[in-house]
């Protein structure tokens, strides 16, 4: 079986790192821990919205892979083949796309022929109304007209690496993933998942990750960022018997 991985997702807009709360940039970060060896693999996301401060995001990327010595993943405002190329040349390992699947389907299709189906990450973005998850793309702000359950199919079909479920509710909230997502998502598809938006103690990663189709567990909270942090969260996920890698 795979270890499972935690993971470190970093915010930037305009070129600044935030955290960020149901999606909106509430907290500005230092990045001292850019170096830290202790995570297994780094997501980089641009939700500026606007390509006037794409260049910022892009010496980030460098940045970090100049820096750190993990598998980083880069997503927001990717928009072709050549910018795809572009990221690589500056150190992205994999990409994650949501907005394209709904603007720009085709070009899906053309990625994963150019670059295969483990360097796609698909990003869900969902918020809870009424007992009921809703789609959305955009940085939140545009809902997919369709169920949850018929779009998660729709995404499985083309055939990505990995699905990022992302919960727009509990984003910055530290009080725990959203366990039923990944039970559902569990029972609909079967491609590995990552879950992202809640993390707040360690339990929380313990409890997300003993679902079998989890292969990873997302945090951006400054609190797990530290690369004594990342190793206690580890020894102690050893402890409860979940598989995960070594630091």
């Amino acid at each position: 079986m795979l270890a499972k991985r935690i993971i470190i997702v970093l915010t930037f807009y305009k070129g600044i790192l935030y955290r960020t709360k149901k999606f909106i940039s509430d907290y500005r970060y230092t990045h001292n821990f850019i170096g830290n060896k202790s995570a297994d693999e780094i997501i980089i996301l641009d939700v500026s919205r606007n390509f006037k401060y794409r260049k910022l995001f892009y010496s980030k990327i460098e940045e970090l892979s100049e820096n750190c010595f993990v598998p980083i993943s880069v997503g927001g405002m990717i928009n072709g083949i050549d910018e795809i190329r572009l990221l690589q040349r500056l150190g992205a390992d994999k990409i994650v796309i949501n907005s394209l699947f709904n603007s720009k389907p085709r070009l899906i299709y053309e990625i994963i022929s150019n670059f295969g189906s483990q360097f796609l990450i698909a990003g869900i973005d969902l918020k809870k109304v009424n007992n009921k998850y809703e789609v959305y793309y955009d940085g939140g702000k545009k809902r997919v007209m369709m169920s949850f359950e018929k779009y998660l199919k729709r995404i499985c079909s083309f055939n990505p690496g990995e699905i990022l479920l992302q919960s727009i509710d509990n984003d910055g909230s530290l009080m725990g993933y959203d366990y039923n997502l990944i039970n559902k998502a569990k029972k609909i598809c079967n491609k590995p998942l990552l879950i992202s938006g809640g993390a707040g103690s360690w339990y929380h990663f313990e409890k997300a990750l003993k679902f079998d189709n989890l292969s990873g567990a997302c945090t951006s909270n400054i609190y797990h960022l530290s690369e004594t942090s990342i190793n206690l969260l580890k020894k102690n996920l050893k402890k409860k018997k979940i598989n995960v890698r070594e630091s």
